[in-house]
């Protein structure tokens, strides 16, 4: 809808969201509550990128908080739109959330199937903050299987790829549980360092509801120590923070080692407390590994308490509660590495591909050599015609004939805007990437006047909305970029109306955001899926070769930008330009 300003509200959307995913570890309600305010702006304003990307968020904060169903729900109703939309980065997020159910729901399988998925999504966007994630995630996984090799080799490249981003507290959070491997591996002084490094990490960086992981981490190790009252402080600590973030998986876990804490200094009532506490949680959220450590907590209680027949009901349900869990590991953990290895063999399939693809690089550059010669040859002949054109007009006196020759100098117009499209789009793909600083005044100006020769100029106002900030890119690209968005609302223009331009260009949140938006013709519907093709026209009404759509989407990704769109026949257009910096 042309009117609404989408690259203000894009912005303002994406940097509500970044803060709100970056305060979750300290205040998750918060979190959540701005993300929910965040989707319903989007929703009342149309912006249906914003409503997936909120709606993805809430997808997170709900898993984290263990209301499973709203987090599921939320992330598929995201992965609709971003597969839509082809959006590798939102198709690898809800991937994540949607991983991240399934394996704290004991559906390994899947989950570990969700993960690679969106791990390959990652690795195709070079993302290595949610590579580190994913690794970590995966890690779990591995380790529910009992399988530490691989989970060990998880852990440790999701370290590498957060201190590759510098980040910390995603460092911190491959740490905790690698503590756990080593201590399980016999090197209990290793896994003391690793954990004392996470949570001095957490404490660093803020992350409470992190840190009460690491917490309970160190408290584990503590139990086995056999050091129970330095345990139960951590596990106080990590108690209070999870509930202030209302993550009902981690106090599950944390209220099974607080009761193994107090049966280990021989306090009976409050581990029978606690191992009651932890089965409620598990059942109500059918958190089966929680349930059966439950169990056999109690069962282990009810034992030392001289309680045969309670010991023996617990002992029962222990295992029936584990049997099923581990029935489904066992065809789980088989189908997950049959998973694994099939993405080992598209890995595999991708490097052969890379090498295939060098090769046709190589042979497109030798046809682009040639292409590209061709058409300076044909622009001199068309040059020259065009030139003829004036003194030959004044010689003709037939309006028959006048018509005719007009006619021939329209189609030799035409024919000069395609040989110049495409000796530019050979340009875009061939020029070396030389990176200058960028004048937008200047060029925008330049730009404008150079489109004074379009019949419609003159009845077009065009203005201008240009922040001042220091930009390094390629001249030429951004040039092109400019000139064909400029040029295209200028040529498309309603001159029956107070036809206007808006033009705008401004720094946000690491990008160069363009907006140019006009009053014109706009772009039927049915026309706006494939006006980036080649060679594409939506109307006859204004001259043009159907490549300047198509040369701006190349110029726009050689730079690894975005180019977005919103129009209405009668109506106008709005295009909307990302640039990285």
């Amino acid at each position: 809808m042309v009117g609404i300003d989408y690259a203000d509200i894009a912005a303002k959307v994406s940097e509500g969201l970044v803060q709100a995913y970056t305060h979750r570890g300290k205040d998750i309600n918060k979190s959540l509550n701005n993300t929910e305010q965040i989707l319903a702006e989007c929703q009342a304003t149309g912006y249906a990128r914003g409503v997936a990307l909120a709606k993805n968020q809430l997808g997170l904060f709900f898993l984290i908080r263990g209301d499973f169903e709203k987090a599921e729900a939320y992330s598929r109703e995201a992965l609709e739109y971003f597969e839509t939309t082809n959006d590798t980065k939102g198709i690898a997020d809800a991937h994540y959330n949607i991983g991240s159910i399934y394996y704290r729901t004991n559906n390994y399988h899947q989950g570990l199937i969700e993960l690679l998925k969106c791990l390959q999504g990652y690795k195709v966007l070079n993302d290595l903050h949610n590579q580190s994630r994913t690794l970590k995630s995966m890690g779990t996984i591995y380790e529910y299987f009992n399988d530490f090799d691989k989970a060990s080799d998880s852990y440790l490249k999701a370290i590498h790829a957060a201190m590759e981003v510098r980040d910390e507290s995603l460092e911190s959070n491959a740490l905790n549980p690698l503590s756990g491997i080593y201590y399980k591996q016999g090197n209990s002084k290793l896994a003391i360092e690793t954990i004392e490094r996470s949570i001095a990490l957490k404490n660093k960086t803020g992350d409470k509801r992190g840190l009460a992981f690491a917490l309970y981490g160190r408290a584990k190790i503590y139990i086995k120590e056999n050091k129970p009252l330095v345990a139960i402080n951590d596990l106080e600590e990590a108690i209070a923070i999870l509930n202030e973030a209302e993550d009902m998986l981690g106090i599950g876990m944390a209220y099974n080692k607080m009761g193994l804490a107090y049966l280990k200094i021989g306090n009976r009532a409050e581990a029978n407390y606690f191992f009651l506490q932890a089965l409620e949680l598990g059942e109500k959220y059918n958190v089966q590994f929680i349930r059966f450590k439950a169990n056999f907590n109690l069962y282990l209680l009810a034992k030392e308490e001289g309680d045969q027949s309670r010991a023996l009901e617990n002992l029962e349900k222990y295992f029936l509660t584990k049997e099923q869990v581990i029935n489904a590991d066992t065809y789980n953990i088989i189908k997950s590495y049959e998973a694994v290895a099939k993405i080992e063999a598209l890995e595999r399939e991708a490097i052969a591909q890379k090498e295939k693809n060098e090769i046709i690089e190589r042979k497109n550059a030798e046809l682009d050599s040639f292409f590209y010669r061709v058409s300076h040859d044909l622009k001199g002949p068309i040059s020259s015609l065009l030139g003829l054109h004036t003194v030959v007009k004044m010689d003709i006196s037939d309006p028959a004939a006048l018509q005719m020759f007009n006619m021939y100098h329209s189609q030799l117009l035409r024919m000069n805007d395609i040989v110049m499209g495409l000796i530019n789009l050979t340009e875009i793909k061939n020029t070396e990437k030389l990176k200058t600083k960028i004048d937008f005044k200047k060029l925008v100006e330049e730009c404008v006047h150079s489109c004074q020769y379009l019949p419609q100029a003159a009845m077009v106002k065009v203005t201008t909305d240009l922040q001042d900030f220091e930009f390094y890119s390629e001249w030429a690209i951004i040039n092109t970029i400019l000139q064909n968005l400029i040029e295209n609302a200028i040529k498309y223009s309603n001159p029956q109306i107070n036809a206007f331009v808006k033009v705008s260009v401004r720094q946000h949140l690491g990008e160069v955001v363009i907006v140019v938006e006009d009053n014109g013709q706009g772009i039927p519907e049915a026309h706006q899926a494939n006006i980036f093709n080649m060679f594409y026209r939506a109307t006859d009404r204004a001259q043009g070769s159907g490549l300047g759509l198509y040369i701006l989407k190349r110029a726009v990704e050689r730079l690894n930008g975005v180019i977005e769109f919103s129009s209405s026949l009668h109506s106008g257009s709005l295009f909307s330009v990302r640039i990285p910096v």
